[in-house]
């Protein structure tokens, strides 16, 4: 057993079994957009088809530099390579097919490449702070505290708590619960939300499992609050983040934490294909290959083509004083209007998109690098491995939020702040 065990984390942090399963994820990720995702759901949602020389070849010219950022320069065992996995795989490839197969611009694969160059690269390596953290045995007592003290308004706001299990069938129920506690939502409650679902409660959870013996309430405790949470505003974000902080939590090396996340989406991929090839059944293949892959490509194309020539200067946001916004309704409620001719869709996107909706060009180069250098800054801090599932979610917020969203409102800031003074030094772990 011990054989087989050492033999499947060699595999697990093997390069060459790295490069290989990465560009069969990009071989699977084109076969499927072309044999799934366009012929099931182009006709409602703009999946496009043209496959034509010049994107092909130049695509493929991105593949390349894709695979040298990735697999030849140095991979030193820190989170960078872990993080840039994450990149590649939920952003950078999809972005490629798509402009390849599916005509987004070609600028969507330009940038995430450049997140990604800037992710990597040397040049922007920074230093860590070697701040006091509070001691371990005050954290027993402290992040509990803060944690149930950020729950206190929600079941104040949302008129109490509601004992309902069928919240977790995840069906058509869960929208309408979340519509009606959406309309209830005060300032404090859309400010907790974020930091208490992607920031604190998980750091509670992944504290106590450091040492078991001794803080396992503060697992448990970190569990049922998330459970809590999600029945009272049924957002699969909070489910999502529990599962993310265990899976990193069971790998000490970043190489293994990187071969999990690839092996773990390839099989997981593969799979819903064979299901739908041998089945027919297209549920698990739209939620994760459309869903996950290709649906924040073609989101983020369409922010590229709705604001090109005329940028927002965030007067949706916090210069709305400076200047005017055009619109009665959200930039991500635009966008559901554009994709799906009802305004209540909210299509949000991430940090790229998010750049050129408000500034152009210039505006997505800066987002990009201001996202880059902030996820940089926050894996200076956290040089104890256990930890890293709340930085994978914090690049998964950015992929997926606008910039100065994901920093004030999904936790960024308050992720800062946990590394600066609450996470533990790796050699201080208990």
């Amino acid at each position: 057993m011990k054989s087989i065990a050492k033999s499947g984390y060699k595999l697990l942090v093997s390069p060459t079994g790295h490069l290989a399963v990465f560009l069969a994820m990009y071989l699977l990720m084109a076969v499927e957009y072309v044999r799934f995702v366009y012929r099931n759901y182009s006709y409602i949602m703009g999946f496009d088809l043209h496959a034509a020389p010049v994107p092909i070849l130049a695509g493929l010219l991105f593949v390349a530099i894709l695979t040298y950022v990735m697999f030849i320069l140095p991979r030193p065992d820190n989170n960078s390579y872990t993080i840039s996995m994450i990149v590649s795989l939920l952003f950078c490839l999809p972005s490629i097919v798509m402009f390849q197969l599916g005509r987004v611009t070609i600028f969507l694969p330009i940038y995430t490449l450049l997140f990604l160059i800037l992710l990597r690269t040397p040049l922007m390596e920074m230093k860590q702070w070697r701040l006091p953290r509070i001691p371990v045995r005050l954290q027993r007592f402290v992040l509990p505290a803060i944690c149930i003290l950020c729950l206190i308004p929600f079941p104040l706001a949302y008129g109490g708590f509601h004992f309902d299990l069928s919240l977790f069938d995840m069906g058509l129920h869960t929208y309408d619960v979340r519509a009606e506690v959406t309309a209830k939502d005060t300032l404090l409650t859309s400010y907790l939300m974020g930091p208490l679902r992607m920031v604190l409660l998980p750091l509670l959870i992944v504290i106590g499992l450091t040492d078991i013996k001794r803080n396992w309430w503060m697992t448990a405790i970190g569990v049922l609050a998330m459970l809590f949470l999600y029945m009272l505003n049924p957002e699969k974000s909070t489910l999502f983040s529990i599962a993310v902080v265990l899976l990193f939590f069971l790998f000490k090396s970043h190489h293994a934490k990187s071969g999990m996340i690839l092996y773990g989406i390839a099989a997981i991929c593969a799979a819903s294909a064979l299901l739908n090839l041998t089945t027919g059944n297209l549920m698990a293949e739209s939620i994760i290959l459309r869903r996950i892959f290709f649906i924040p490509v073609i989101v983020s194309d369409n922010y590229f083509t709705f604001f090109d020539g005329h940028p927002m200067l965030l007067s949706h946001s916090f210069l709305h004083h400076w200047f005017d916004y055009p619109y009665g309704v959200e930039p991500s409620h635009l966008i559901g209007e554009m994709m799906y001719n009802r305004t209540t869709t909210n299509c949000n996107t991430g940090i790229v998109a998010d750049g050129f909706m408000n500034f152009g060009h210039i505006g997505a180069i800066l987002f990009v690098a201001g996202g880059a250098l902030f996820i940089r800054l926050v894996g200076a801090q956290m040089d104890n491995p256990r930890f890293f599932g709340l930085l994978a979610l914090l690049v998964y917020t950015f992929l997926n939020s606008a910039l100065f969203t994901s920093l004030l409102t999904h936790g960024g800031l308050t992720l800062l702040l946990a590394v600066c003074f609450l996470i533990p030094h790796q050699q201080t772990q208990p």
